[in-house]
């Protein structure tokens, strides 16, 4: 049990866990509060995008389907993908009859508090004291880099806390469900693994195997991140010669961990080999950015980081002492995290994931040192001042999502609310489209069809839908009054053998001469729903 000073510590950090989540839902409150009559927000913003793929898992999860279809395409695909997360998510929203939004975020609100909590764990194996501990809640959870004097920067140029969300902690808490678990997943299975290092216990390595099967589910490409760091913490045991002894038990008790891991990163494997539409899924080139644009992108608390480092290992050497290096996972973990996302694969730039916590950790331990050197009221005023400055990128970040809800705009240009009358349609194709049935529709109402007709799309995902430019591009064609009534017909009949036709545009409705071709089955305003069936050997022939 907690004694009265834990307690206290614990109070301490689920209050600022509480804060840290309440800021980062400002967004979502004024997206909801500023909804016109007749639309509806769809709970999302920034990479509204992403939001609808994992909405879509929910939705098949929730409508009982375990293994889970990519909805963004017509394709022929094996459903072979399951994720604990969204299954749980799905089957909640199933249980409870509330909408999926609502459990998306009642998730995220939840996730973020035990993240903040878990971090505080994590952080008591090498923050002895309550003071830098205390710091760090603060710092993790709120700060970024230098972003906000780059703010004209373009993303995937400028710093990273400007645009990649699961560099920063709050990013990742604000926007997303999933990047909360792979990093509750990752501190976990570390938390256990320097566990297992120091007391060489079997169960140890055997919970630090649960948390990495888990993971390799979950966000997989994040147990190469885990393995890259602990591979570092074993090399320097055995270049800093300390027990070789335990070193080598615990080289066999990481061995059980992996072990225990291996099953969920082989099934993933196993789909990758078998399923070209996760393949090319996974194979979508999201290169890293230049060094200097994590350098900038995590500022101010990196600079704290070296100098934690650097006093700590100043330290260490003064002392004489033979035991291991003090911070030692932090530390590797703080150098293989700028390597690890230049791994050459194709979504090397999301290995960057979690490095933000070491880093705040040394910085914390930085300041407490400092803080003993200066008198009481003058530190506690420069920590304040020194948190407040590092939360002006993420300041700016929400700003600008705030500022383009005003518009009902995000990032990547989709609009954050529907129309009542998109979605009485959605709500039509929920009831009367199959499962077999391709809707082909204009690019908003692609993207949510999946989420709340639960049905599959010709296109509506920039990295989800193969090919998906071309297949936009057919979309834009159908505008063109130059083409002729036959080359309308065909781009139709070439997208969807089977299924739906959606028009939101005058300039798109079913061509006249068509009429008796395309059966219109449902009305609601400028909406237009028509029955696309092409003959057996029309379609066999495509």
């Amino acid at each position: 049990m907690l004694d009265i000073v834990g307690r206290h510590e614990l109070r301490w950090a689920l209050v600022w866990a509480a804060v840290i989540v309440l800021f980062s839902s400002v967004p979502y409150i004024i997206g909801y509060s500023t909804t016109p009559d007749g639309y509806s927000f769809v709970g999302l913003t920034h990479n509204i995008d992403d939001g609808a793929v994992y909405l879509s898992w929910m939705r098949q999860a929730a409508d009982g389907h375990f293994f889970l279809r990519n909805l963004f395409t017509n394709q022929q695909q094996p459903a072979r993908t399951f994720n604990i997360l969204f299954l749980m998510m799905g089957w909640c929203a199933a249980i409870t009859h509330l909408p999926l939004i609502w459990v998306f975020h009642l998730f995220r609100i939840v996730l973020g508090i035990a993240l903040i909590l878990g971090i505080w764990r994590f952080s008591t194996l090498f923050l002895e004291d309550e003071t830098s501990r205390r710091i760090l809640i603060p710092l993790v959870g709120l700060s970024a880099g230098f972003g906000w004097l780059f703010s004209s920067a373009k993303a995937t140029v400028g710093p990273v806390d400007l645009w990649q969300p699961e560099a920063i902690t709050f990013l990742s808490i604000y926007l997303n469900p999933l990047f909360i678990v792979g990093l509750l997943l990752m501190i976990g299975s570390l938390y256990w693994l320097e566990l297992t290092r120091r007391e060489v216990k079997p169960r140890y390595a055997a919970y630090a195997g649960i948390h990495l099967l888990i993971l390799g589910n979950v966000h997989t490409y994040d147990v190469l991140t885990v393995a890259c760091i602990w591979i570092g913490v074993i090399i320097y045991g055995f270049i800093s010669k300390n027990d070789r002894s335990n070193l080598w038990r615990t080289v066999k008790l990481s061995a059980l961990a992996a072990i225990i891991a291996a099953p969920s990163v082989a099934y993933q494997f196993w789909i990758y080999s078998g399923d070209p539409i996760f393949r090319a899924r996974a194979n979508t080139i999201i290169n890293s950015p230049a060094l200097l644009s994590f350098i900038l992108g995590y500022g101010a608390a990196l600079i704290g980081a070296i100098a934690g480092a650097a006093l700590i290992i100043q330290r260490h050497r003064r002392s004489k002492s033979h035991e291991v290096l003090p911070f030692q996972l932090p530390i590797i973990w703080g150098l293989v995290g700028f390597a690890i996302p230049y791994i050459p694969i194709a979504q090397q730039r999301k290995l960057v994931m979690g490095l933000h916590i070491p880093l705040c950790i040394l910085c914390a331990y930085a300041i407490s040192l400092l803080l003993t050197k200066i008198p009481r009221m003058l530190g506690r005023i420069a920590v304040v001042l020194m948190i407040l400055l590092t939360t002006l990128t993420n300041l700016y970040f929400l700003a600008i999502d705030i500022d383009l809800l005003t518009y009902h705009r995000t990032v990547t240009h989709y609009p954050t609310i529907l129309s009542d009358s998109q979605l009485a349609a959605m709500r039509y194709l929920r009831t009367h489209a199959k499962p077999t049935d391709t809707i082909f529709a204009p690019p908003t109402f692609s993207l949510f069809s999946p989420v709340f007709a639960g049905v599959q799309v010709y296109y509506g995902h920039w990295s989800e839908t193969p090919d998906y430019s071309d297949k936009l591009a057919s979309w834009v064609m159908l505008s063109d009054i130059t083409l002729s009534d036959n080359c309308w017909a065909d781009i139709i009949r070439s997208s969807v053998k089977q299924g739906y036709y959606v028009s939101e545009d005058h300039n798109t409705d079913v061509r006249p001469a068509l009429a008796d071709s395309f059966q219109k089955c449902f009305e609601a305003d400028l909406i237009r729903i028509y029955r696309v069936d092409l003959p057996n050997d029309a379609s066999n022939s495509q």
